[in-house]
């Protein structure tokens, strides 16, 4: 026996009805999500910073350690520089003092010569 009294209607009402709750349902997952997610921002926000930090902490670190490795081998360099400079002035002053001692009238005009050279040029400069 089939009841005449039902409405054709009804599968379609009921079908809306369970999508109406089943959209409840949802918008209240997603509440609590949004809940979820608020409550929870602030220690992301805190794990990220301090993750930042680490890593900044990191990298200055690094740096340090890079410059003070160039600042050594910068004076290493200077170092070397200043032995071969003083090696170099050194060996001069060895070839001077030789050829002083066996050209000595030699040295003397030469010195006598820049000596007249270098006051003409400063005497020069004063006109």
């Amino acid at each position: 026996m089939t009841d005449t009294n039902a409405d054709p209607l009804d599968p379609v009402i009921k079908s809306a009805k369970r999508t109406i709750a089943d959209a409840k349902v949802t918008v209240r997952d997603a509440k609590k999500t949004v809940k979820t997610g608020r409550a929870a921002a602030p220690e992301v926000a805190k794990r990220a910073r301090k993750v930042v930090d680490d890593q900044v902490d990191t990298v200055r670190t690094q740096a340090a350690e890079q410059l003070e490795t160039a600042r050594q081998l910068a004076q290493e360099q200077l170092d070397i520089a200043r032995e071969l400079a003083e090696a170099q002035i050194q060996n001069a002053r060895v070839y001077v003092k030789e050829q002083v001692t066996e050209r000595p009238l030699t040295s003397t005009l030469v010195a006598v010569g820049v000596g007249f050279l270098l006051g003409v040029m400063f005497s020069g400069s004063r006109r």
